[in-house]
């Protein structure tokens, strides 16, 4: 996508600084490529969008639109997302809900995933206030020497514990099961395994009648821009082959009529629809050495400490008469010396310039805490304002 300074330096003046652009027809493409994708292959199939890649409401409101569903693992992100989506088309994981969200979660209709025995024990202080209570199980196990330290253990009885403590109830049933294992590795190798694996355990937690719901989580590649493209695998699987390799393996187990097969991608939908924009302040030099000053920080551009190089583009004030290059270290806008976005530039740069860095949609405006300068503003490409740029009074409102 191209970028004109115009436009930009319009919206920079409008917001008070840096800003993302957010392009809601491509999360829309997004969504809308991996839920047919995956129904292609199994019918009985759904994707919820993680929303603790990015809550920003604008999202729950195009979920909506499109009979969508999201994944919330708090009761921030959970009130967040029912201001456009309704109850029924919400699921509510996460290690730490408390008595009351328990209770709200079930009396609203939603989803309710349990992650531990300590959620458990709500649920028998809860279950005569509900004549029937339905929920799904957090499991945990072991995959290609990785474990997970959420939800019920499968490998030393903590799994058989928790449902039989839960059947004990009396009134509440499990009717699924639930597994998110984080991991920089996205193969479909792993998720063909994770598949296989959750299969096997919905038989061994109900062995005489298929569980409603299996979730196999997230954490799928999506679409990387170009020049971040080299850093990565050559063959980095498309939504079409997660689907394929999920979708066949759950069709070959139940063909067209069995569990409700739920998917919980983040990044790989909301990766690609953001940019980050910020102008360059000034252009200061310390033995021979040009730095560029940014009005955004290593806090912004890189929150998750990710190891991945950072890409980004220059969109030019004016274009400069003279030929040539030089060597340039960026740097934020904080008064930490590591605030280090990029050791080694080497292009032209001037006061008034922008830099444009791709690929912000995941873990950016939701994650990044107002340290020392305000979070930015989020914009559409028309410039229209999805959010404000934070202040002084947004900062401190819940201060006294």
């Amino acid at each position: 996508m191209s970028y004109d300074y115009t436009l930009l330096a319009d919206i920079s003046g409008r917001v008070g600084g840096s800003f993302y652009i957010f392009d809601s027809e491509l999360f829309e493409h997004n969504y809308r490529a991996f839920r047919e994708s995956l129904r292609h292959y199994y019918q009985n199939a759904d994707v919820a969008y993680s929303f603790k890649a990015n809550y920003m409401p604008e999202l729950g409101r195009i979920l909506n639109d499109l009979g969508g569903i999201g994944e919330v693992v708090s009761r921030l992100e959970y009130d967040i997302a029912r201001r456009n989506l309704p109850p029924n088309r919400l699921i509510f994981n996460g290690p730490v809900k408390r008595e009351e969200d328990v209770r709200y979660c079930i009396a609203s209709g939603s989803r309710l995933n349990i992650d531990s025995f300590n959620e458990i024990k709500y649920l028998e202080d809860l279950s005569e206030s509900f004549d029937h209570i339905e929920v799904g199980l957090r499991v945990s196990f072991s995959l290609e020497g990785r474990t997970s330290r959420f939800g019920f253990c499968c490998d030393n009885g903590d799994l058989e514990k928790a449902v039989k403590r839960l059947q004990a109830i009396g009134n509440v049933t499990v009717n699924g099961i639930h597994s998110h294992l984080s991991t920089r590795e996205k193969s479909l190798a792993l998720f063909a395994s994770r598949s296989r694996k959750m299969i096997e355990l919905a038989n061994r937690i109900s062995p005489s009648r298929p569980v409603k719901s299996i979730n196999v989580g997230g954490g799928f590649f999506g679409q990387i821009p170009a020049a971040m493209r080299e850093q990565f695998p050559p063959d980095l699987p498309s939504f079409d082959d997660y689907a394929s390799t999920i979708g066949g393996i759950f069709h070959r187990e139940y063909g067209d009529h069995g569990p409700r097969l739920i998917i919980e991608p983040g990044i790989s939908l909301i990766g690609n629809t953001m940019v980050l924009v910020a102008e360059v302040l000034e252009i200061r030099e310390r033995q021979d050495i040009k730095y560029a000053l940014l009005d955004t920080s290593i806090n912004v551009v890189n929150p998750t400490h990710s190891t991945a190089r950072r890409c980004f583009s220059i969109v030019p004030r004016q274009a400069l008469s003279e030929p040539g290059h030089d060597r340039y270290v960026l740097v934020g806008n904080t008064c930490m010396e590591h605030d280090v976005i990029d050791a080694s530039y080497e292009g032209r740069l001037q006061r008034g310039d922008f830099v444009v860095f791709p690929n912000r949609g995941a873990y950016s405006n939701n994650y990044t805490p107002p340290f020392i300068m305000p979070s930015a503003a989020i914009v559409s490409p028309s410039g229209v304002i999805y959010k404000e740029r934070d202040g002084v009074e947004s900062i401190l409102a819940t201060y006294r």
